[in-house]
C-alpha cells in the first residue's frame, strides 16, 4: 500500500502544478486592459478553433453576478420604422440557433402579423408543439391580458422607439403619403400638417387601399404610429393624463423601452439583462435613403407635428429619459464595453461584406469569450422576417402535417 501511495504522490503534485500555472494564465488573460482588445478582432488564417464553453454565458463574465442566468423567454413588440426589422431578425436568429419556439402567424409566406392592427387571438397563431413558447417576434399590438393568455408563466417584454418626428419623416416617405393623398409641390409634409386630418382621412379611407397595399384600412401611419402598437387606445391620444398613466404601465410592463438613436447602448444594456453573448446582439443594419424632403429642420412643421401625435412624443421623452437612467447604473464599464461592441459589430459587417472564405475569430475581452463566426453566420445575419419565418413554418408543417 506504501509503495502505491508514494507511486502517485508525484502524479499528484505534478497535476496541482499544472492546474496552478493554467489558472495563472487564465488569470493574466482575463486581465489584459482594454488598449490590448482593440486590433484583436481579424479572420482566422487557420482551422477554425473551438470556443470555450461557459456555463450561464454570464457565469465567466466579470460584470455579472455569477448567478445570472440566460434569458430566453421574449416579446418582442415591433413599431413601424424604428428600425424594428433588424432587431426582429436579430431575435429570429437567436431562437433559431437554440432551437425554441416561436409564435407563428397561422396564413402563409405572405402572413407576417399576428393579429397587427389589433392584439393577438388564438386564431391568430399555430398550436404549440412544444410545453409552452419563447419567443413573439411578429408584428401584434401590445395588449397585456391577450399576450399572457400566450405567455401565462411570463416572459420579457422589450420594444424599440424613434424621435418622433424623423420616425414621421421615414414612414411619409415609406408609404408615400404625399402621393397618396394627391399633395402637389415641393414640400408636401409642410402641406401634410397645415390639414393633417383632412389628409389622414384621404389616407386611411377605403378608396386609397388600392395604393397603400401595407396598410389595412382606418390605420393612421403618421399620426402616433408607436403609441398604437404599443396599445394606446385612439379615444386617449390627446389625453395627458391618461398618456402618462399608459407610459406608467409599459414601465411597469416592459424589461426594456431601446431607443434607436441610442441603439448601441439599448444593445448592450439588453444583453446584461438577458444574461445573452455578445454575439447574440450583433445585427444587420437596414440601409436608410435620404429623403427628397425640404424643411426637414423647419419649426413650424416640427411644432405641428408634436401636436398632431403628442402621444408618441411623450413616449419617447420619457423612455428616452429611462434609458439614460438605467444605463447611468450600470458601472464605469459600460461605455467602455458599448465602445468594444461597436468595434466588433463593425468588423464583423466588414468580414460578412468581404469575400473571404476563412472564418472569423473575435477574441476574449471582459464582456465575452472568444468566438467564431463562418460565412454561414453571415448568411443568417442577413436574413429577414420573411426568410425566417419560411424556415419556421416550413419546419412546422414537416413537424405537424397539415396543421396550420
Amino acid at each position: 500500500m506504501a509503495a502505491v501511495q508514494v507511486k502517485y504522490r508525484p502524479v499528484g503534485v505534478l497535476a496541482v502544478l499544472i492546474l496552478l500555472s493554467t489558472l495563472v494564465v487564465i488569470s493574466l488573460k482575463s486581465n489584459r486592459k482594454t488598449r490590448e482588445w482593440k486590433n484583436d478582432l481579424q479572420p482566422t488564417r487557420g482551422a477554425l478553433r473551438t470556443v470555450p464553453d461557459c456555463p450561464g454565458y454570464c457565469a465567466c463574465l466579470r460584470y455579472k453576478d455569477p448567478g445570472c442566468t440566460e434569458k430566453i423567454n421574449l416579446v418582442f413588440i415591433r413599431t413601424d420604422r424604428t428600425g424594428s426589422a433588424a432587431l426582429a431578425s436579430m431575435f429570429h436568429r437567436f431562437g433559431h440557433e437554440r432551437k425554441l419556439e416561436f409564435v407563428l402567424p397561422r396564413g402563409g409566406e405572405d402572413d407576417l402579423c399576428l393579429g397587427w392592427p389589433g392584439p393577438v387571438q388564438l386564431k391568430h397563431y399555430r398550436p404549440r408543439h412544444t410545453h409552452h413558447f419563447n419567443l413573439l417576434v411578429e408584428r401584434t399590438v401590445y395588449d397585456k391580458r391577450a399576450l399572457h393568455g400566450v405567455f401565462p408563466h411570463g416572459a420579457s417584454y422589450v420594444t424599440v422607439l424613434r424621435e418622433p418626428w424623423a420616425q414621421f419623416k421615414s414612414a411619409f416617405h415609406h408609404y408615400r403619403v404625399g402621393t397618396v393623398v394627391g399633395i402637389q409641390g415641393d414640400d408636401p409634409i409642410a402641406e401634410f400638417l397645415q390639414r393633417a386630418q383632412l389628409y389622414d382621412d384621404v389616407f386611411t379611407s377605403p378608396a386609397a387601399g388600392s395604393q397603400r397595399p401595407e396598410v389595412p384600412d382606418g390605420v393612421s401611419v403618421t399620426r402616433n404610429p408607436m403609441a398604437q402598437d404599443l396599445g394606446l387606445s385612439e379615444r386617449s391620444w390627446y389625453n395627458v393624463t391618461a398618456i402618462k398613466q399608459h407610459i406608467k404601465t409599459l414601465e411597469e410592463d416592459f424589461l426594456l423601452v431601446m431607443i434607436t438613436e441610442h441603439l448601441q447602448e439599448s444593445l448592450v444594456l439588453l444583453k446584461r439583462l438577458m444574461c445573452w453573448r455578445l454575439q447574440d446582439i450583433l445585427y444587420w443594419p437596414h440601409q436608410y435613403t435620404d429623403y427628397p424632403l425640404r424643411l426637414d429642420n423647419n419649426s413650424d412643421s416640427q411644432h405641428k407635428h408634436r401636436e398632431w401625435s403628442l402621444a408618441d412624443h411623450m413616449l419617447y421623452e420619457h423612455f428616452n429619459k429611462t434609458l439614460q437612467h438605467k444605463i447611468s447604473k450600470q458601472g464605469e464599464d459600460f461605455h467602455m464595453e458599448v465602445d468594444h461592441y461597436t468595434r466588433v459589430l463593425r468588423s464583423v459587417l466588414e468580414y460578412c461584406q468581404s469575400d473571404q472564405k476563412t472564418y472569423m475569430v473575435v477574441a476574449a475581452s471582459p464582456w465575452n469569450q472568444e468566438f467564431v463566426l463562418s460565412r454561414d453566420f453571415c448568411r443568417r445575419v442577413r436574413m429577414n422576417t420573411q426568410q425566417y419565418l419560411n424556415v419556421f413554418k416550413t419546419s412546422y408543417q414537416n413537424l405537424w402535417p397539415g396543421t396550420q
